[in-house]
């Protein structure tokens, strides 16, 4: 009899990889609204996999293999030609060692809301500070104050969980997280299971 095992927690994937799959769509496709829809279609197929307990030993790796599928699809039905997807042999070669932008938007999503999402807005949404200052009805000062603290707490909460290998020059080569960081390290390992 086939062990059924549930292929994710649904909203711990989207939590922590939604942004990254979006971010790589759009470098891909550079259009926003073409972008969205291609990481739907990729969330659609999360949801059928967890509704056929599909078992999926490296969700980052399937997630960005189910990516690079449908945009190959979507290329192939609009006979659009991209250079790039066909000197990709191997998608998981390109996203199966983690970067640190791999952690820093769930490190984000654990701060304080007060410094979370103007710091999210900021940074990642590109939002302007003055825009954030409305958004949140405070001064631009105290927005620009509340971008700055978090930076700060994301610093800290990255050194103290994440464990950073460089290469023989110096260079960035792969982030781990740290045994001693429970809060992300427990997302992280229920998506691996």
């Amino acid at each position: 009899m086939k062990e059924e095992i549930k292929c994710c927690n649904p909203d711990e994937v989207v939590a922590l990889f939604y942004d990254m799959i979006l971010g790589y769509v759009i470098k891909k496709v550079q259009d926003k609204n073409l972008a969205h829809d291609i990481v739907q279609e990729v969330m659609g197929r999360l949801m059928d996999a967890y509704h056929k307990n599909t078992k999926v030993s490296n969700m980052k790796a399937w997630l960005f293999q189910i990516t690079r599928n449908i945009l190959v699809d979507s290329y192939r039905s609009k006979k659009i030609v991209l250079d790039e997807f066909e000197q990709v042999e191997d998608v998981e070669d390109e996203i199966v060692e983690n970067g640190a932008a791999d952690f820093i938007i769930p490190m984000i999503k654990l701060l304080p809301e007060k410094y979370r999402d103007p710091l999210y807005w900021s940074d990642i949404d590109g939002v302007p500070q003055a825009e954030i200052a409305k958004r949140l009805d405070i001064s631009l000062s105290a927005a620009k104050m509340r971008c700055q603290r978090g930076r700060k707490m994301l610093y800290e909460m990255f050194t103290q969980c994440c464990e950073i290998d460089y290469s023989e020059d110096g260079s960035f080569v792969a982030c781990h997280l740290k045994d001693t960081c429970d809060n992300l390290l427990s997302k992280v390992s229920s998506l691996k299971k």
